[in-house]
Order: C-alpha cells, then sequence, then structure tokens
C-alpha cells in the first residue's frame, strides 16, 4: 500500500498542508518539524519521497523555488489584506492579542494556528484531493492580485490554474480577467467571470433562526458587517427569517462595523447596555459572536441565561471559549476539495465551458451552551 500524505501527517502530529509544503519545498517549515516529518516518511516506509527531498527535490539549475511543471502542480493563493487579532490559549482560556497592522506573511506560524484555521481546513482539503491526484502545490499569501511580477510568474510557470481563497475585494474581479490561467473562487463571492464554490449561507441562517425561535426567543439581534458579500447573504437572510416569523427587526438592536472580536465586543456593549435589549444574538462569524459574549460578560450578563449567542462557521476556536459556541458548520475542507476538483476539470477542458457556474455547499447546526431558553 502506498503511503499518502495523510499517513505522514498522522505520523509526524502535524497537518498536511505542513507535509505538504515540507516535501514540496514551496514554503518555510520549521527544522524540527521538517526533520519528524522526514523521520516520519522513512518510518513508513516510503523511500521514494526521502530520496527526492534529500538530493534537493531534482529541480533544474536556475529553477524558480516552488516552480513547478504544468502537469505537476497547482497554486493556492491566499488573498488577505485585512489584520488579524492572534488568538493564543491560555492556562485560563483564550487570550486575544491586538489586531496585526496586515495580514502577516508567515501565514502558518503557530502563532496564527486558531485565528487562521478556517483558511488552513480550506487548504488542507485542497492539498488531499492533489496529493490524490500526485499533483503537488504552491502556496502563497498575498496582500495585492494585480502585482505585476506575481502575475508574470503565474503565467510562466504555467501550472495547472490557481484556487483563490480570502477577501471578497474588488481586485479580484480584474485579476481574473487578467490571470491567463484557470481559476476558481473559494468562499469569495464575486462578480467575475469563474467558477465559485462557496456555501449555502441562507440554509446556515434559516437553521440558526429556528433554533432560536423553537427556544422561544421573539427579540433576537444581529452582528454583522454588510460590507462582506457573504455576511451581507447572512444579514439578509436574518432579516427574512424574523419577517417570516412576524418578528420585528429593531434597528437599535444591529450591529453594521468591522467583526474583529474587539470591534463587535465595544459596538455590541452600547447595544447591550439600553433599556430594551434583546434575548438573542445571531452573528455573522464567530469571531462576531465571540465580541458579543465579551460585551455581555464585560456588562455582568450570563450567557446563555440572560443573552443566547449563536455563531458561524464553526471554527476550532468556537468550541475553546466560554460558554463553547452555538455555530453553523462549514465544511472547509470539502470547500477545498471541491475546489481544486473544478480547477482541475477546467484546466483539462473536460467542463460544459459554464465558466461563472456557482457551487453552493450544505451547512449544519452545532448546539453548544452558548443559547437557552430566554429568562422570563
Amino acid at each position: 500500500m502506498s503511503v499518502t500524505l495523510t499517513d505522514i501527517a498522522q505520523r509526524a502530529g502535524c497537518s498536511v498542508a505542513t507535509v505538504s509544503r515540507a516535501l514540496n519545498d514551496t514554503a518555510c517549515v520549521n527544522r524540527k518539524t521538517h526533520a519528524r516529518i522526514l523521520a516520519a516518511a522513512g518510518e513508513l516506509g516510503d523511500h521514494q519521497i526521502l530520496g527526492h527531498v534529500r538530493s534537493g527535490g531534482a529541480r533544474r539549475p536556475g529553477r524558480p523555488r516552488g516552480s513547478l511543471r504544468k502537469s505537476d502542480a497547482a497554486d493556492i493563493v491566499l488573498f488577505r489584506r485585512e489584520g488579524i487579532e492572534p488568538l493564543i490559549p491560555s492556562h485560563d482560556g483564550l487570550t486575544l492579542a491586538p489586531v496585526t497592522e496586515a495580514f502577516p506573511d508567515h501565514f502558518f506560524a503557530p502563532r496564527y494556528r486558531l485565528i487562521t484555521d478556517f483558511y488552513r481546513h480550506i487548504i488542507e482539503g485542497a492539498l488531499s484531493v492533489l496529493a490524490a491526484d500526485g499533483l503537488k502545490a504552491v502556496q502563497q499569501v498575498r496582500r495585492d492580485l494585480l502585482d505585476e511580477t506575481f502575475l508574470h510568474e503565474l503565467h510562466v510557470a504555467r501550472r495547472r490554474g490557481v484556487l483563490l481563497l480570502g477577501e471578497a475585494d474588488a481586485s479580484v474581479q480584474t485579476f481574473v480577467a487578467r490571470c491567463q490561467r484557470p481559476v476558481v473562487l473559494v468562499d469569495i463571492l464575486s462578480a467575475a467571470a469563474c467558477p465559485v464554490v462557496t456555501i449555502d449561507n441562507a440554509g446556515g441562517i434559516a437553521a440558526m433562526a429556528r433554533h432560536l425561535m423553537d427556544l422561544g426567543h421573539r427579540a433576537i439581534g444581529f452582528a454583522g458587517n454588510a460590507a462582506n458579500p457573504g455576511y451581507r447573504e447572512r444579514r439578509l437572510q436574518y432579516f427574512g427569517q424574523m419577517l417570516e416569523a412576524g418578528l420585528p427587526v429593531r434597528q437599535e438592536w444591529l450591529y453594521d462595523g468591522p467583526t474583529h472580536v474587539e470591534d463587535v465586543e465595544q459596538g455590541v456593549r452600547r447595544l447591550l447596555t439600553r433599556k430594551t435589549r434583546p434575548t438573542a444574538m445571531m452573528c455573522c462569524s464567530d469571531w462576531a459572536a465571540m465580541g458579543v459574549i465579551r460585551a455581555a460578560q464585560g456588562l455582568g450578563l450570563h450567557v446563555p441565561r440572560d443573552l443566547s449567542v449563536a455563531g458561524f462557521d464553526d471554527v476550532d476556536a468556537a468550541a475553546l471559549v466560554t460558554p463553547p459556541l452555538t455555530t453553523v458548520r462549514v465544511p472547509m475542507a470539502q470547500l477545498g476539495c471541491v475546489g481544486v476538483r473544478l480547477l482541475l476539470a477546467h484546466a483539462a477542458g473536460t467542463t460544459d465551458g459554464n465558466s461563472g457556474c456557482e457551487t453552493r455547499l450544505r451547512t449544519h447546526l452545532v448546539l453548544r451552551q452558548s443559547t437557552a431558553a430566554p429568562a422570563s
């Protein structure tokens, strides 16, 4: 039986993405981790991989690092310009660090593991499909999709195509138009003429609303950011669910703004200090939900007795907060799997020519301790 990246990852105690980067030499991996991966491959008897890595991957002289033949690889590009808040596990829970000025180049550093896990799981799903097909990945974090050097490198490298994930931005449409390789967008809603793989935002919010209403909540607020197309879909579905149930949508129970935990905490704190406040808050993301919980607890409110809180995505940290977060689970790894399959099909010319198709993946509700019936 052949040895897979998953086998090596399990033996080495790291992610499939880290194994891929170490063996393909497409991104920096800590030396100790790199050595542990090679040892795991050796223990599993994969001497072909060991020989390839120890010989330097048999790269041709003068060939750019990580550059592979078109038949061998695909690009996975994470586009983010917005800063992030490192979330660090500590002995008394999770510690939130200040927002970075820009998304870090060292995306895979342990410091950012919790805050970037949504993207990591998508990438791991994509890598699993590529590995099964005997293909490799070149991974990049980009703040500027329209950089001429970057666009030129994508053209001359002759890889299969680009799997693009990250921020929804006006430059995405321009990038797709200028990129001379097939492009598939993952969880980016855009008017660009290329395939998009995303999730059923409406179904996820509908399930969340039904859960809260079944518990007896009638005064329900929402925290989100309408500037984000995906979050905007979730916000609109919240309006629809409330109106369908005959419940009022009160402007003073809505938070619309940046969804960093600290920003949401400050904005929702003002909302919760009003004389009449909601008994439950639906949130566009788990990070927004964490901000709501922090705001409530800072005001002496008990979650869920005084305020039920529900998130969206089910990131790794959702189960680690206090109380653990009821949320809508997004199939992150499946997003990557489906995205890569579409990309390879377009690269091979085996699709029906519909370059604007949109694939929606189902979500499901995960019940934890942050929601309960409202106090009488």
